[in-house]
């Protein structure tokens, strides 16, 4: 009777563990690319299936050094900078004007960073080429469709084409978000040709689709990338200075056009006179703010002027005073400081991103939604995995001894 060797398998638990890593990879970057086109709220869904496939994914293999690294992270300045800003606005809510909207609003906002936390702390150590492949697969692929289904919601009337028009826009500005770390991920492998259409398709989706603000804020992040390419760590460093300077300094603007340009700004300018006229009116609560939500709340109360800014940085000081601004500044310059510290293949196309997304945020109206944070989240969670994928891939070169010792030493 013949003996017939089993098939023995090493680490079941590995294999299952790799298997929900790429599921939960497979999630988030292709299929969050593209669902939400069609139908805007799955994005709310498949960000908190994907994290917990990730947490499934490190439950099964778990790795003492894994929850070491965590720990040391979380007392990284840019985490540190994070959780004061996150619990000063928290502590907000004792002041704001707004009852319910604000807290369930603080509540929803927090449970996605923290879902966007846990998916980039469980993460594999290392990306696995399969694994960094699926993040331009997917941008290719949303790239497109959201292409092709605005140019058929362009040549059909709204009532006709039954397409959401506000779920391609927000595909737009998500899909300006995710380009950039798809990017590096294709510059890695040093598949520049494909990285090139990936980016055409990207910008042709844009401008189709009518996402508000994605062209300039691209515009941008090609302009940083350009200047990043030859020296990233400088750069990185000059876009941490002009990033915090933008937050601290911006109600210096406003300021200028209240007290000295009075009824002298064009139409367009007028958001500048509003907050100006807030500046003037505000006294101590420039150093604590409103309260978390004042400002979108206000805007759809009737309490504020319909023309008051809707951008991030006048939101943080509207809402949380110059210790939010504080808080904002610190993380933003940090961010760009960490992504300058990456391998310089890599670093122009992450220091882009970040600036396109810094962009739409300081542009608005984007960065007062739900949507928008969760998008933003799902965009830290691909810098963290293109960041991983930063090791050597190919084997090194050996050359063969071919004289005589050589020889005779086989």
């Amino acid at each position: 009777m013949s003996n017939f060797p089993r098939r023995t398998i090493d680490d079941p638990a590995a294999d299952a563990a790799r298997l929900l890593a790429r599921l939960g990879i497979m999630l988030l970057f292709i299929v969050s690319q593209v669902a939400p086109i069609l139908a805007r709220q799955t994005i709310y869904i498949l960000l908190p299936i994907g994290a917990a496939l990730l947490l499934a994914s490190a439950s099964l293999a778990p790795d003492a050094r894994k929850l070491k690294e965590i720990a040391v992270l979380a007392l990284k300045p840019t985490s540190l900078g994070a959780l004061f800003l996150i619990g000063w606005t928290g502590l907000s809510l004792a002041w704001t004007p707004f009852n319910a909207g604000p807290a369930e609003r603080f509540a929803k906002s927090s449970a996605t960073l923290a879902l966007v936390a846990i998916a980039c702390a469980f993460l594999p150590a290392r990306t696995k080429t399969s694994n960094l492949n699926l993040l331009p697969i997917g941008t290719g692929a949303a790239a497109a469709s959201l292409a092709a289904v605005a140019f058929v919601a362009a040549k059909a009337p709204d009532a006709q084409s039954g397409l959401d028009l506000n779920a391609l826009q927000r595909a737009g500005l998500g899909l300006a978000l995710l380009v950039w770390p798809a990017l590096g991920a294709l510059a890695l492998r040093g598949r520049w040709f494909s990285a090139v259409a990936v980016a055409v398709a990207t910008v042709a989706a844009c401008i189709l689709a009518g996402a508000p603000n994605a062209l300039p804020s691209l515009l941008v992040g090609s302009a940083v990338h350009a200047i990043s390419l030859r020296k990233p760590r400088q750069a990185a460093r000059i876009l941490a200075y002009v990033s915090a300077a933008i937050v601290l300094l911006a109600p210096l603007a406003p300021a200028v056009a209240h007290f000295a340009l009075a009824g002298r700004l064009p139409a367009f300018a007028q958001p500048l006179a509003v907050w100006g006229h807030i500046i003037a009116n505000d006294g101590p609560r420039l150093l604590t703010g409103h309260g978390f939500g004042a400002a979108v709340y206000g805007v759809l109360g009737n309490y504020l002027y319909q023309d008051t800014p809707r951008s991030l940085v006048f939101q943080v000081w509207f809402d949380l005073g110059i210790l939010g601004a504080a808080g904002l500044a610190a993380v933003a310059a940090r961010s760009f400081i960490i992504v300058g510290r990456t391998r310089p293949v890599l670093a122009p196309f992450l220091l882009g991103g970040l600036a396109t997304g810094f962009t739409i945020s300081i542009l608005g109206p984007a960065a007062e939604q739900l949507w928008w944070l969760t998008l933003a989240g799902l965009d830290a969670i691909a810098f963290a995995l293109v960041m991983k994928g930063q090791f050597r891939t190919r084997r090194p070169s050996i050359q063969p001894d071919w004289g005589a010792g050589g020889i005779a030493a086989r």
